[in-house]
């Protein structure tokens, strides 16, 4: 079977799935698990190895395959406009819920030594390459768009920011081997989440990250300094390792399979890079 992680997937809903089934809080897991994807039923399944990691899961929520969105909204934003608006001021956007309320979050800098980004879920991103697109180097802010519901709280959108500049047009980010021109309509390029979590961390700092958390008892100190957060829905958190560091977040309504995308500015340059976890529903075009 093929491990969750990078590669395509058909879009799909999981928000009404979580209404109708509650919201568990989620807790975090480790890369120590086999990970399989359901043939059929379109979901991911997780096999522990351990019992103490079976014991460290305290709660599972269960998620189709694919991207999870928000209630639709009558009259969505495009891509271009929903992804800008996100991180500025104080922003609402009307659903069939209630409205969503977004604003900006800054949780720090992200050391970029080598200008490869690799996106993932922290607890399963062993084997997962970079974006085959360059960005520039040096220390960058990621933002988190939160999104504020009547009754909940989500990150929709981690950004890194590269540069002040508008994006003019945004595109699919892509690893080694993907291709745009391979997508079956309604399909995105992205990665797996298991855990309710996503990263960033540049390529240099993978192997290093990944040794420093290969044993049990270091992975529990960092399940246990994200689950510190007072709300499990909303969390962050920043560690160094290597060179530079790890951002994790919580990632929208939780597992899924979530899309990146760089913003580029109209001579082409990188400055941005977001990644989607589709709480809030976007249409295609400017």
């Amino acid at each position: 079977m093929p491990r969750c992680g990078a590669g395509s997937r058909r879009r799909r809903s999981a928000a009404s799935w979580w209404r109708r089934n509650g919201r568990t809080a989620i807790r975090r897991w480790s890369r120590h698990h086999d990970h399989a994807a359901v043939a059929g039923a379109g979901l991911m399944r997780l096999s522990s190895r351990s019992l103490a990691w079976s014991l460290l899961l305290l709660a599972i929520v269960w998620f189709p395959a694919g991207r999870a969105r928000a209630a639709e909204t009558s009259q969505p934003l495009s891509q271009s406009a929903l992804f800008s608006q996100a991180f500025g001021s104080r922003f609402t956007v009307a659903a069939s819920d209630g409205p969503i309320a977004l604003s900006r979050l800054d949780i720090g800098l992200l050391g970029v030594p080598s200008g490869r980004i690799v996106a993932c879920d922290p607890f399963v991103c062993d084997g997962i390459e970079a974006f085959t697109r360059r960005v520039p180097a040096g220390k960058f802010p990621v933002q988190l768009a939160m999104a504020e519901m009547p009754d909940d709280e989500r990150v929709a959108f981690a950004r890194i920011l590269f540069a002040d500049r508008p994006a003019v047009r945004w595109e699919m980010a892509l690893r080694p081997g993907q291709m745009l021109a391979a997508l079956k309509p309604g399909y995105i390029h992205g990665y797996g989440v298991d855990t309710g979590t996503g990263a960033f961390m540049d390529a240099v700092t993978h192997a290093p990250y990944m040794a420093a958390t290969a044993d049990e008892a270091a992975t529990e100190r960092l399940v246990a300094a994200l689950n510190a957060a007072p709300v499990a829905s909303r969390t962050w958190l920043l560690r160094p390792y290597g060179q530079a560091n790890v951002a994790m977040f919580s990632s929208g309504w939780g597992d899924g399979f979530y899309a990146s995308y760089f913003g580029l500015d109209e001579t082409g340059r990188v400055v941005a890079l977001v990644t989607d976890f589709g709480v809030v529903e976007w249409r295609a075009g400017k």
